[in-house]
């Protein structure tokens, strides 16, 4: 419930034709590269996905890695993708895999597209093609619930500048996403400049995590108190797999919009269209 779909501008896309679900259905099967890190929506995509297409097999590959993703480009530059389609959170990497032409616009998987999409906030206009946020999560602080308790719990950034967080504050690179620079930015403008200072002194700068799965799986595993960005999804994921992880949502939030490219190579073109058209529909936005 934490995603937010375009709901007040959103008019539902196209349906697809029976020509593509017959094409998709022939294929009967789709690999989705995902940065998503949550299992719960993974899942949620995987059984929705199937209940309405119940011949097409639909595989997840869930973390934006760096590793994947370089994965996908190397794959597309070679003539072996096997990869049909992305859910990426990366403007930098989406507009890297137009330039490749590794992927295509949404515009061109669904015709029309943006006569029905909202602008704005919902367009990712990159210089070598066009893409659009399928749904948005909001990222909060989150905390070890064996090692911060009571007072401690931070729930706003400025908690963050407490003392007791020295050396045990884990961030993320703001050289490595677009997205984490903006969570930057963003408590920079809603703390004051000592703060912000305290805030440093804590941060643990070895290492500073170019992806928030090895950051969460460390806090997880005690190697830190408090992370500075986590989306509640993810937090909801370790919980239930038994790790001590918690995620407060400060007063004011920035987040990670999801953007879904098809692969130019794919081996299966219609299904990864196909996906396209669900993910955006307002089914798939429901789901999402």
């Amino acid at each position: 419930d934490l995603a937010k779909p375009p709901a007040s501008a959103y008019v539902p896309i196209v349906f697809p034709s029976d020509a593509l679900v017959a094409a998709a259905t022939q294929e009967g099967q789709l690999f989705i590269n995902s940065g998503i890190s949550d299992e719960n929506t993974v899942s949620a995509f995987q059984a929705t996905f199937t209940l309405r297409y119940p011949k097409i097999k639909l595989t997840i590959a869930a973390g934006s890695s760096a590793a994947a993703e370089e994965r996908f480009l190397a794959d597309h530059a070679v003539g072996n993708q096997a990869v049909d389609g992305v859910i990426t959170n990366k403007r930098a990497w989406a507009e890297r895999a137009f330039k490749e032409k590794a992927l295509e616009s949404i515009d061109i998987t669904i015709p029309g597209f943006f006569a029905q999409w909202p602008e704005g906030f919902w367009r990712w206009n990159l210089s070598a093609g066009v893409t659009a946020p399928a749904f948005y999560r909001p990222l909060g602080i989150a905390y070890n619930s064996d090692l911060v308790k009571d007072e401690l719990i931070p729930k706003q950034y400025k908690d963050l500048a407490n003392p007791a967080f020295k050396g045990a504050l884990l961030g993320l690179n703001p050289d490595s996403s677009a997205t984490y620079a903006r969570v930057w930015k963003h408590i920079m403008d809603n703390v004051d400049e000592t703060t912000m200072k305290a805030i440093g002194a804590n941060l643990m700068k070895t290492p500073l995590y170019a992806d928030v799965q090895p950051a969460a799986q460390a806090l997880g595993a005690g190697g830190g108190m408090a992370l500075m960005q986590m989306g509640a999804n993810v937090g909801a994921t370790m919980r239930g797999d038994g790790a001590p992880v918690q995620v407060v949502m400060p007063d004011s939030t920035t987040g990670s919009e999801y953007a879904y490219g098809v692969a130019t190579k794919a081996r299966h073109p219609n299904a990864a269209k196909l996906f396209a058209h669900w993910l955006y529909s307002t089914e798939g936005q429901w789901v999402s």
